[in-house]
Formats: structure tokens, sequence, C-alpha cells
């Protein structure tokens, strides 16, 4: 399953970049996020591997974050691993003009065992909740980096 999500935010790109690339931030935005570690390498940069554990539902996901592309202002690439399925986010950043950067993330779910079939009957959950965390970013950012 693939999509992309976009979202627009009145910050300057390089402002936007700052508070993206910042793992102490994450809390501050993605509200479903429990704890992280760093497995191995350097927060942020390629080869790291990051493990994450979300809450969703009466769920916790436990998945291992893998950056594969760190192309700052303009892309930044990673993949995430979990019991049942993979997933990549492309994450490009467009300066619209001075003041307003364009977020947009193209994503690829690959699914085993039970994930596969729910998400093949409810493919739209996924990008709602990946629009969810975006919009929530914009808020946290906007907001001058306060939660």
């Amino acid at each position: 399953m693939k999509y992309t999500t976009t979202v627009e935010i009145d910050l300057p790109r390089a402002q936007v970049i700052e508070l993206f690339d910042n793992q102490e931030n994450y809390h501050k935005w993605q509200e479903s996020l429990i704890s992280l570690k760093n497995l191995e390498g350097d927060s942020g940069q390629v080869g790291t591997r990051t493990r994450l554990l979300h809450k969703m539902g009466p769920r916790e996901i436990d998945m291992v974050e893998t950056v594969t592309q760190r192309e700052f202002p303009d892309l930044f690439i990673a993949t995430y691993e979990a019991d049942n399925g993979w997933n990549e986010a492309i994450n490009r950043f467009s300066e619209l003009d001075d003041t307003r950067t364009q977020w947009t993330i193209e994503t690829e779910f690959r699914f085993t065992g039970a994930m596969k079939l729910i998400a093949s009957l409810m493919p739209d959950m996924f990008k709602k909740e990946t629009q969810k965390v975006m919009e929530s970013f914009k808020a946290f950012a906007e907001g001058c980096g306060e939660p």
C-alpha cells in the first residue's frame, strides 16, 4: 500500500528542519510515542537504528527505525520494521516562499499476518494517522517549538 500526505507549515524550511531533526522533540508532536532508544549510530544519521515504542489504542507497537537517506534540507528517508509489517517514509521539505514550507511524505507499507487483512479492509486508516501526525508537527512547529 502506497500513499502521499502533505502539510504546509508557516515557518522557513531551515526552522522546520531544525525542529524535525531533533529527537528530543519527538514526544512533543508524536502523541502515541511512549519511548525511544538509540540502538546504533548517531541520532538521525544514515544507518542509525532507533527502537520506538508507540501506544495505538489498546496496543503497544514496538518498531525499529533505520535512517536510510539524509539529504537535509530537502530529503529524509527512513524505514520502520515491526512484527507485522514494514514501511518506508520518504520525507520531502520544499520552500514555498521565505516563510512557508511544504512537508510531503510518500509512504509505502508492506504487511504480514493479520495486519495484511486489516490494511486491505481499512486502507484510509493509515493515511489518516500519518496526516494526523503531520498536523501535530505543524501545530508544534508553528507554536515556536512548544507542544
